[in-house]
């Protein structure tokens, strides 16, 4: 069996990633900071490889043992650009000259508003201040193919399902506040892929996807933000109350990365899905929603 090494196994997009890896045989190794993350890690059948994703040489035995190495965890704190540039860097190191597979997890946030076109993966950059680091990894772990690695991006839109992601903060919100939050005018378009789409994508990219592989991960149904407030003030039995959020408001909570969520972009994956034969098989937004109503319903009570 091949083995895998993922930076992040717990996490919203880890977790789903390293299971469907495991679904298919692969030995998971992943890393793990804590004594916490290591029992949970080994509840879920995985070796847990303790180290800091801030001190690269501690894992680096785990990336040279490995047959893939996917890089899914983010310190989501001042220091996310340094941090995962120097882990990457890292990485790409130890697997020089191996011809072994990386996997890069980058985001569109990377191609800034993108306005009425369909942005495919030949779209130029224009990434929003949060992100201004990221092209240069991306293009960093792209060229690592001159360099015996067989290195791949993977570029996700806003990832839903299993309870989780940031449809998961605009739904526990709304439960608490009685309805529905859009940040800004909502008019902006938000590109979207189920978490379990995008599992499978990691597995196809590996065991397909050739060296340099740029992919779009997104379901090509985009949303308006004040729809997809709407769809959660639907199902979350508020009488579809809905409210603006000014976004300076929004961004006391969530910081620069506001810039992201009020993005306009419409994510094209046609490219991603010729090359690899990848098929949309998970819920569309409106048909997972009542997941995340048995997740947070009373919450508005409690």
């Amino acid at each position: 069996m091949a083995n895998l090494f993922i930076t992040n196994a717990t996490g919203y997009i880890g977790s789903a990633v390293a299971e469907q890896f495991k679904a298919k045989g692969y030995n998971v190794t992943a890393l793990a900071r804590t004594d916490k993350a290591v029992e949970e890690l080994t509840k879920r059948g995985y070796k847990a490889y303790r180290g800091d994703l801030r001190k690269p040489q501690e894992f680096e035995q785990a990336v040279r043992e490995a047959d893939v190495v996917i890089h899914t965890a983010a310190t989501n704190d001042q220091e996310f650009g340094k941090v995962d540039q120097a882990a990457t860097e890292a990485i790409l190191n130890a697997l020089k000259d191996t011809n072994k597979t990386f996997i890069y997890t980058s985001g569109t946030w990377v191609l800034g508003n993108t306005g009425s076109i369909l942005a495919d993966e030949t779209t130029p950059v224009n990434p929003i201040p949060v992100v201004a680091w990221r092209p240069a990894v991306e293009q960093k772990v792209l060229e690592a193919k001159n360099h015996g690695v067989r290195a791949i991006v993977i570029r996700p839109t806003v990832v839903y399902g299993r309870e989780g992601g940031l449809i998961a903060s605009f739904y526990a919100t709304a439960q608490k506040d009685g309805y529905a939050r859009y940040i800004g005018t909502g008019e902006n378009h938000v590109s979207l892929v189920h978490i379990d789409d995008l599992a499978q994508l990691y597995v196809l990219a590996a065991e397909n996807a050739p060296a340099g592989a740029l992919l779009h991960a997104s379901n090509e149904a985009p949303h308006t933000l004040k729809k997809i407030a709407e769809l959660v003030a639907e199902a979350g039995g508020l009488q579809g109350k809905i409210k603006e959020w000014p976004i300076e408001e929004a961004r006391k909570i969530y910081g620069p990365a506001v810039d992201g969520f009020v993005l306009d972009q419409r994510i094209e994956s046609k490219k991603t899905r010729e090359l690899l034969g990848w098929q949309l098989k998970a819920n569309s937004l409106a048909n997972e929603l009542p997941v995340y109503e048995r997740a947070y319903a009373g919450s508005a009570k409690k």
